[in-house]
């Protein structure tokens, strides 16, 4: 694998992410209420080797956008037969950009028939079916979001079945665990769709990640999303709060929360989170109780 590819790669990416400030769609959580808008078209095509470039003042229909999710993805399969597992590692990380960018562009393409997803009228349902039909053949799928918000992402496994056998440990255990976390919705509606017990099986997933490869690439990511984890189990969403009458003196922890923080530190008691639970137990009144937080996260 010869530098020159990753500079050209480096490059596409960079040029893409100049022509777009918008945010794009994936498979990460997403906060109950945001919507993405898709930037401009993008140009890919030096992702996975030289293929024709996209015309920047040629407006993609969904069809040729979806077209070239499956090439890329084709491309990139083809290079990593040949790639170093640190090879392979850079190539997910530039697909993962990419893609995710790509992503939002067929969201923007259809972003009309998204916001009318749940109309009931025979022909916005015939079209809704037809594109998810379309969807599916990429591997793509509706992301029902809650509030009435429906995205396009990736299915669960998609990175998964492209990098497992090829990228190093550290990176094939991340995406497996993304896959599998990915199989269900986490949150809707301002509401955690899964229970406190889950989530904190999920701290400590991610807590061993990040003891486990303390140098790798992926430390940030690992990190913001174990932290992510760690502020929705001590104060969960606004919809299932785990604090009632929040900064009040009348304020009070649900009996079922304290009942699996107790669990909780139980069965893990060298978990550096349960330092997090004890501080909220202690000063949930304070009004500066996710500041608190916050500042302990960032030395655990």
């Amino acid at each position: 694998m010869k530098p020159a590819f990753y500079c050209c790669l480096f490059i596409a990416l960079i040029t893409v992410s100049c022509r777009d400030n918008t945010r794009t769609a994936g498979n990460t959580k997403l906060k109950t209420g945001s919507k993405k808008i898709a930037p401009e078209n993008p140009d890919t095509s030096e992702l996975a080797g030289p293929v024709t470039t996209t015309s920047l003042n040629h407006k993609m229909n969904t069809e040729q956008l979806l077209s070239l999710v499956g090439s890329d993805r084709k491309k990139v399969k083809e290079k990593l037969l040949v790639a170093s597992k640190t090879e392979a590692n850079e190539i997910y990380d530039a697909y993962l950009s990419a893609n995710e960018m790509l992503v939002g562009k067929i969201m923007g393409s259809e972003s009309q028939l998204l916001e009318k997803f749940y109309k009931e009228d025979a022909q916005t349902q015939s079209r809704v079916k037809k594109l998810g039909v379309l969807l599916k053949k990429y591997d793509l799928d509706y992301d029902e979001i809650g509030e009435g918000i429906v995205e396009i992402k990736t299915k669960n496994d998609f990175y998964h079945n492209i990098f497992e056998n090829y990228v190093s440990d550290d990176y094939k255990e991340y995406i497996a665990i993304k896959c599998e976390e990915d199989k269900v919705s986490y949150s809707a509606d301002a509401s955690l769709l899964l229970s406190f017990e889950k989530i904190g099986e999920r701290v400590i997933v991610w807590e061993k990640l990040l003891a486990k490869y303390p140098a790798s690439k992926l430390r940030n990511k690992i990190r913001e999303q174990y932290q992510s984890y760690q502020c929705d189990y001590l104060f969960g969403l606004d919809n299932t709060s785990t604090i009632e009458y929040q900064s009040s003196e009348k304020a009070f922890i649900n009996a079922a929360n304290i009942e699996e923080f107790n669990r909780f530190m139980h069965k893990y008691p060298s978990s550096p989170t349960n330092r997090l639970i004890k501080i909220l137990l202690k000063n949930f009144k304070d009004e500066k109780i996710r500041s608190l937080i916050d500042a302990e996260q960032q030395q655990l």
